[in-house]
């Protein structure tokens, strides 16, 4: 069998502008998530672009997206580009490619065993337990109350509902067992049929010794000979780890394969991508997200420091001044602000996903949008306000009515594009 012949730097660099030239984005996703140095890499942007279509075209689960030649063609990359995407592809549940005469990546619907085990993932890369604390099961638990307990006044759908009652399963399993109880890798051996998921699931043991950042794991050479897989192989289970950005291959003497601290933007797309295959409305997760927030913003306000009060001081001059413009940086650096108190990394990446769902749906995508700026500087100033006065009632208000407000917003353009 002939290997297929690594491409040379040049070739990938025309790839990855082929590849953006195609990508059609959505900012406000990118600026709600902080997508800002999201993987340039070109079977990254690859894997990315499937699932947005996908999520766009509200997820036709069975169906083949296409073959492999269609997709060198379509997206102007060659064979082995495209099976580093199909890897990343089939490491998240999303699609896997069918062999046969009427084969091609066949779209599934990811399993909620597999986006526990990417939160997992995300959430120990940041050094924490899959709950760090009290204060983030508090929040679980005070939502699954109101959302779908005995008496709750909200109605959502089967998809939320089953979403939220496996997380809260996982997290008290997490609280009850320790360390044992974390995810375990075992949950998605059924879909590792690929040598490259073989090879992940061994760099992620290696990855588990240790939390350092910005430690070596080896060379492309080093790796390969360590897990005995040729280059190709070894690539497509990197390609998986770069994009969720746990790892990324740095040029250079004494570099290679180094580790990273995540950004939250692949597994909220991946989050994403369950909620539309799971039939998840626009409207049910605005819900959680009202509620999630509500529960933070209230906690925030009772234990901002001194430092952290100054940090939401800045950010209300920012927003209070008519000359900065709504930028995704400064709607970061605004929210940040806030929900950055409670340090709760599995709270914040549900924030992250259930306020950026409904985005998908609607054709406001521009975080510089004047009715955008208008109603989150509004109200986003009442509840800096309300958390600078440890106002507890006037925050959980002000945060409410922000919410209903965005979403009213979001929800109007989209029923003007489902018109």
């Amino acid at each position: 069998m002939t290997m297929a012949q690594p491409a040379s730097a040049q070739s990938y660099a025309s790839q990855r502008k082929t590849v953006s030239h195609w990508k059609t984005a959505n900012p406000l996703f990118d600026a709600i998530v902080g997508g800002g140095s999201a993987n340039t890499k070109a079977a990254c942007i690859i894997a990315a672009q499937i699932e947005e279509d996908l999520i766009g075209r509200s997820w036709p689960t069975g169906t083949i997206y296409g073959s492999e030649t269609h997709l060198e063609s379509k997206f102007g990359v060659c064979r082995s580009v495209v099976r580093e995407a199909v890897r990343i592809l089939e490491s998240r549940g999303t699609a896997r490619m069918r062999r046969g005469p009427n084969g091609g990546l066949l779209i599934l619907a990811p399993s909620m065993s597999l986006v526990l085990e990417a939160i997992d993932r995300y959430v120990t890369s940041h050094c924490r337990e899959l709950h760090r604390g009290k204060d983030g099961r508090t929040i679980l638990q005070a939502v699954h109350a109101r959302l779908i307990g005995p008496g709750a006044k909200n109605c959502v759908g089967p998809g939320l509902a089953s979403f939220l009652e496996e997380m809260i399963s996982a997290v008290n399993q997490h609280a009850r067992q320790g360390r044992s109880g974390r995810i375990a890798l075992s949950a998605t051996v059924e879909s590792a049929r690929s040598r490259a998921q073989h090879i992940f699931r061994l760099l992620m043991k290696d990855l588990n010794s240790s939390r350092a950042i910005d430690r070596r794991l080896g060379s492309e050479l080093d790796l390969c000979d360590r897990y005995g897989a040729d280059r190709d192989v070894l690539r497509q289970a990197v390609r998986v780890l770069e994009f969720e950005g746990i790892a990324e291959s740095v040029a250079g003497r004494g570099k290679g394969l180094m580790t990273r601290t995540p950004e939250p933007a692949a597994l909220c797309r991946l989050i994403n991508c369950y909620f539309t295959a799971a039939r998840v409305t626009p409207s049910d997760a605005m819900s959680l997200f009202k509620l999630l927030s509500v529960e933070a913003i209230s906690i925030a306000a009772e234990d901002a420091t001194d430092e952290e009060l100054a940090r939401l001081k800045n950010a209300q001059r920012l927003l209070h001044a008519a000359d900065v413009r709504m930028t995704a940086k400064v709607m970061q650096e605004a929210e940040e602000s806030q929900f950055g108190i409670i340090d709760e990394p599995l709270v914040d990446i549900l924030l992250r996903c259930t306020k950026s769902y409904s985005t998908w749906w609607s054709s406001l995508r521009n975080p510089q949008s004047e009715q955008l700026d208008i109603i989150y500087r509004t109200e986003t100033i009442k509840v800096i306000s309300a958390l600078l006065e440890r106002d507890v009632t006037a925050v959980a208000a002000a945060q409410a009515a922000k919410v209903e407000r965005l979403n009213g917003l979001i929800l109007n353009q989209h029923r003007a594009v489902s018109a």
